[in-house]
């Protein structure tokens, strides 16, 4: 497992031609940007945890049947200080900074007092669009801007300069006309709050002035909730206050303590999940004296949602445990056994959750207010303040990463969502999943000692029907010793064939996380 998280090196700055094995499809034309772990160390200093690692940036250029690819590091500040260094000198999610070995103990002890300048800005994440320009994320106040063409970094944006918001998450939404909507906390007034960009005037504008639209405040004050991702439908932002928690004391302490972010992340799971319904127009909670209440879980990334018949259709992939945070340390993820012993424990579910906007004070409790045809998902009223969700099984088996039919589907009632998981039990992700939420029926694709990334759903341009498109995913084969390479995987998303691989000229792609496909214009 090793060999899938090790840098991987910046040889490709100029498009390089891969060669087809099978046909790609006359109408897909565009690029596949992906983003995530590049630089696992630093001079003799080493990350500690999958999510750590500085961003490297790769693209798939797609036209007239051909495949191109490309790689490059994000030059962040981050990067800048690290090399100049030639230690790990920022802190990450799961990686306390190295001292300099220059200082001696006394000289380390008072640096602990001086202020903390760390620029927080290793965005190894996601990529969104705002209008024709391309940004890369992770889950603080920066984000910074990527050439398309030649992912070079152009430059930061520090959020705070456009909107009242501390941090933000790394997955925000955004409409065909350009506005982007984002979730994140504001640390003064305790409360999680939704901003909203509108698209830019002109190209001489640095980025769009934001607002806020809706906020919610934290249940306790002192602890931000994790919040990794949300959900939105056409009236609705929907968005999980999750009890796994970011202990604000220990924040502050960590720069003296010697302790990383994740440290101060506390999962309580005798707490429970809950879930937010804020109204786009108005920004007020809806149902503000209802406690939509689940089990505790955590979510890391959310499917789709929608609304149905007065009902919030709320789908996201989901864990009972806060394992997952503890074995993305690398040196468990570079172990096979060791994510083996992890996924015997449990693994990422795919839940469907029913939250009911009607809660009349005249229905009684226990009564389950969920009334959709073929959904199993119960919402059962448990007091006049509360109301207690169960979830259904959406997928028969665990998937992670769920992606769909963004552009078309995204916010609307949908059919089709798309992941990775365990084929066979593999040690880490190992196949592409489409998932019918009607009939629960699974199609994937698997090869072994292959090991594909998120898939990406790419829809004809002329096609009809929702899953009339293609998945891109690009794909690590491990198997060297067989001297094979690197491939970006199409397949036909309606019956998940495989339509083509290219392979390229690379011993591997990083193990990265999120990407996003933008069309030839």
């Amino acid at each position: 497992m090793h060999k899938l998280f090790q840098t991987v090196p910046e040889e490709h700055e100029d498009l390089v031609e891969g060669k087809v094995t099978g046909t790609i499809s006359s109408w897909l034309s565009g690029s596949l940007y992906r983003n995530g772990p590049g630089i696992y160390e630093v001079g003799e200093n080493k990350y500690s945890h999958w999510f750590d690692p500085m961003a490297m940036f790769h693209r798939f250029y797609v036209k007239d049947g051909k495949a191109y690819y490309q790689n490059k590091y994000l030059r962040s500040e981050t990067y800048k200080r690290n090399m100049a260094e030639k230690r790990i000198v920022i802190s990450q999610f799961g990686t306390v900074a190295f001292p300099d070995p220059c200082k001696n103990i006394f000289q380390r002890f008072l640096s602990y007092f001086q202020a903390d300048d760390s620029p927080r800005d290793n965005t190894n994440v996601a990529f969104y669009p705002v209008g024709d320009e391309l940004y890369a994320t992770t889950e603080t106040n920066i984000i910074h801007r990527v050439d398309p063409d030649t992912l070079d970094t152009m430059g930061t944006v520090d959020l705070t300069k456009y909107v009242v918001i501390n941090n933000a998450s790394a997955h925000p939404h955004w409409d065909k006309d350009g506005t982007v909507h984002m979730i994140g906390n504001v640390y003064k007034e305790a409360a999680i709050c939704i901003a909203k960009f509108p698209p830019k005037l002109s190209s001489a504008e640095i980025f769009p002035q934001g607002e806020i639209v809706a906020t919610v405040i934290r249940s306790n004050k002192m602890a931000m909730n994790y919040i990794h991702s949300y959900a939105m439908t056409d009236n609705y932002y929907v968005f999980v206050e999750q009890p796994l928690v970011i202990n604000i004391w220990k924040i502050l302490l960590a720069r003296y303590t010697g302790t990383s972010l994740l440290s101060a992340m506390e999962w309580k799971p005798e707490l429970k999940a809950k879930f937010h319904i804020l109204d786009k127009k108005t920004g007020k909670e809806v149902n503000a004296d209802i406690s939509y209440e689940a089990d505790a879980f955590i979510v890391f990334h959310h499917g789709n949602a929608y609304e149905d018949n007065g009902h919030i259709v709320l789908d996201l992939c989901a864990i009972s445990t806060d394992k997952p945070l503890q074995y993305a340390y690398l040196k468990n993820l570079q172990h096979e056994d060791c994510v083996k012993n992890w996924r015997k424990q449990e693994s990422a579910t795919g839940r469907r959750y029913v939250l009911p906007l009607n809660v009349a004070k005249e229905i009684p409790t226990g009564q389950n207010l969920v009334n959709l045809d073929g959904i199993k998902a119960t919402a059962r009223k448990i007091s006049q303040h509360a109301v207690h969700c169960d979830q259904e099984l959406f997928s028969p088996i665990s998937i992670e990463f769920p992606q769909i039919n963004y552009s078309n589907y995204n916010g609307k009632k949908y059919k089709y969502t798309y992941g990775v998981g365990f084929h066979n039990d593999g040690p880490h992700f190992n196949t592409v999943l489409k998932v019918d939420l009607t009939t629960k029926k699974t199609l994937e694709w698997a090869e072994d000692n292959c090991f594909p990334s998120e898939p990406i759903f790419v829809p004809n341009p002329n096609g009809t029907e929702e899953d009339d498109g293609v998945i891109l995913s690009a794909v690590n084969d491990t198997d060297f010793e067989e001297g094979r390479q690197a491939f970006l995987l199409i397949l036909d998303a309606r019956d998940m064939k495989e339509l083509a691989r290219v392979h390229f000229n690379v011993p591997r792609f990083p193990k990265d996380f999120h990407g996003y496909f933008r069309p030839t214009a």
